[in-house]
């Protein structure tokens, strides 16, 4: 495709171009000046960074005061035994008669399963703490206080995280 005086024929037969009438006014200028051009670009790159960033602490806000969080769409803030039990209903279509036979052995079940999963967390921090007092020796004051503190973050753990893995099993 041809552009500019050859599509118009100039290039082709040699004739002069012809030239614009002189305004009145003077010359008209057809760019801006790049320094004027370039702030007005960097303006509207800063706007849209700003634009951005606002409308992402908006809908940050909207999600958080609209929508549950995780542990509410998994059932993480429920008791297990009632998780278990509407996953159960839904995926097994209980009657209301089975959900109430059904219901106390799921029940007795997840007491057994959190029973079970506290004396595997306490064997856990027992033999975590045998760790601790047999490296203790080959340690520095400074790795001994770092161990201390890693050592009292396994003993605060969340119990969330049993409770997801028993949810998780049914």
């Amino acid at each position: 495709m041809l552009h500019g005086a050859a599509r118009m024929g100039f290039a082709r037969t040699g004739a002069a171009r012809p030239q614009p009438a002189a305004s009145a006014r003077g010359p008209v200028a057809t760019t801006a000046h790049p320094l004027f051009s370039s702030m007005i670009k960097q303006s509207v790159r800063v706007l849209a960074g700003v634009l951005i960033f606002l409308a992402g602490i908006g809908i940050g806000d909207f999600a958080i005061t609209a929508w549950p969080g995780p542990s509410t769409w998994l059932g993480y803030d429920e008791p297990v035994d009632s998780v278990v039990m509407q996953k159960l209903q839904k995926e097994l279509r209980l009657s209301p008669d089975q959900t109430a036979r059904i219901g106390p052995i799921v029940t007795a079940s997840c007491a057994e399963l959190r029973l079970i999963s506290e004396q595997r967390r306490a064997e856990r921090l027992e033999m975590l703490d045998e760790i601790g007092t047999s490296i203790a020796p080959y340690l520095s004051a400074d790795q001994q206080s770092r161990l201390d503190d890693l050592e009292a973050g396994w003993q605060h753990r969340p119990q969330v995280k049993r409770d997801q893995r028993i949810v998780a099993l049914y």
